[in-house]
């Protein structure tokens, strides 16, 4: 992870985190390659509180995950925030996510996927998930319909949880 000291301007640090980006794609699995993508597109801001990572992601649909294709591939950043003198966890800085969003974004900012924290981790630390779907040339785009339309998939293709209801018949 990268500590960004009181010497970072916010521009400064979003220009480094899309350079770091840029060196890679997670792919969601937990993996040394990946694993390591990610902690350097990991940043910690002092002044501001912030800890924030900013990744390509990919294969989304491909792995099953999602039905729509449009959701296969986006910028992904991830925003918490702390307590600068006592580095405890704090609550979503709702004037700060705007600043980062405006500067991580800029005019895309409208088509953002945003989702609050789901899980235990992501709670105790408000973690939310700011994703710009992007298409195969990653530029920017407004995916059409929801993220669980099968109205683009192939006949046939199956998401993950398909075949774990198919695996699961099988045990039957």
């Amino acid at each position: 992870m990268k500590i960004f000291d009181d010497r970072w301007l916010m521009a400064g640090i979003v220009k480094e985190m899309r350079r770091r980006a840029l060196l890679g794609i997670s792919n969601g699995i937990a993996n040394q390659n990946n694993n390591r993508y990610l902690e350097n597109c990991a940043g910690r801001h002092l002044k501001s509180g912030t800890v924030m990572i900013f990744s390509r992601d990919c294969g989304m649909h491909q792995s099953g995950w999602l039905k729509n294709p449009d959701y296969d591939r986006c910028f992904h950043l991830s925003l918490s925030f702390f307590d600068p003198e006592t580095e405890e966890p704090a609550d979503k800085d709702p004037k700060l996510t705007d600043e980062w969003l405006n500067l991580f974004f800029q005019d895309n900012k409208r088509l953002l996927w945003i989702e609050p924290p789901h899980y235990s981790a992501g709670k105790i630390k408000d973690v939310w998930h700011y994703r710009l779907m992007c298409n195969e040339m990653w530029q920017p785009i407004l995916p059409r319909k929801e993220v669980y339309s099968k109205d683009f998939t192939p006949a046939g293709w199956k998401s993950w949880s398909d075949v774990q209801a198919e695996k699961e018949l099988d045990v039957r």
